[in-house]
């Protein structure tokens, strides 16, 4: 509606346009070639004080508003990471073109010679070349771009799945458990090996624990208790009988220094188990709340 509403321009009105038009883009050469201060000592010749001051103050305005628009939307710590080993310089020349909040926090992360240089310089930002400022807009502008898609890159994954599916009800995970073998079957089965991890065998009820130790390879027990926490350890020792107690101890104790591998691959056996029985229906693993997993 606004530009229906334009009146018809005369020749008067198109020649001051044309004129104002020509000489914002003239400064904004001028302040490419040698910064503000070349501009203005140019534009003060060409216009007059006034004119020159009120053009470059819209120059100012329009340049300032279009940088650092990415370090303005980043956060502190995104920042903190781009401007590692940067000069003391090129730091208070962002931290001068965003927002003084964001900008305190970041300086007050910095180490104290730098953080003090830093603030030095800050005050001298005004007389840095344009050519220098765009450059450095730039710089950050691609340093925060790689960066953020790397942390796009490491973010989800299968832990993330995992910890996902840990919480939804068995019905659920099943259903995108067989969506997901159905499409990829190595990445189905990785889940079902990690999904169960070997210490949460304490939230079992001692009937489940029995059942499993009924189909443990007694060697991969000891192996697995090797590198486990006492309460894990007590756990199986208590679901045994003495006797199988104090043989599984001395089964232990001979195995003498261990690696992790032997350890790790011992607990994946028992885990695996653990998988298989469930899915036999021998043992019900109920998720998405406290309750404990049940026979």
């Amino acid at each position: 509606m606004e530009i229906a509403n334009i009146h018809t321009v005369n020749a008067r009105e198109r020649r001051e346009i044309l004129q104002e038009f020509i000489e914002l883009n003239k400064g904004k050469d001028f302040v490419l070639e040698g910064g503000l201060d070349f501009a203005q000592t140019l534009l003060n010749g060409a216009l007059g004080n006034q004119r020159a001051n009120k053009l470059l103050e819209g120059i100012k305005y329009d340049t300032c508003t279009k940088m650092f628009m990415a370090a303005r939307k980043a956060e502190p710590e995104q920042i903190l990471s781009c401007i590692q080993g940067e000069s003391s310089q090129t730091i208070a020349i962002i931290l001068s073109h965003i927002q003084p909040d964001k900008a305190a926090q970041i300086l007050s992360e910095l180490p104290d010679k730098i953080k003090n240089e830093v603030s030095l310089k800050i005050g001298g930002t005004s007389s840095v070349s344009p050519n220098i400022i765009k450059a450095i807009d730039e710089a950050v502008t691609t340093k925060l771009s790689k960066l953020g898609q790397r942390e796009l890159e490491s973010s989800g994954g299968i832990e993330s799945l995992i910890d996902i599916l840990s919480n939804v009800d068995r019905k659920t995970e099943k259903s995108i458990i067989k969506f997901i073998e159905e499409n990829n079957e190595d990445l189905a089965e990785e889940i079902k090996a990690n999904m169960f991890i070997f210490d949460d065998i304490v939230r079992l009820e001692n009937a489940a624990i029995q059942r499993i130790l009924k189909e443990v390879n007694v060697k991969d027990i000891a192996y697995a208790l090797k590198g486990a926490s006492k309460e894990v350890a007590n756990t199986i020792f208590k679901n045994q009988s003495q006797r199988a107690a104090q043989a599984l101890r001395e089964e232990i104790e001979l195995l003498g220094k261990t690696k992790i591998s032997q350890v790790e691959e011992a607990q994946q056996n028992i885990v695996n188990v653990i998988r298989r029985l469930e899915d036999a229906g021998e043992i019900t693993l109920s998720r998405g709340s406290d309750d404990e997993f049940i026979v």
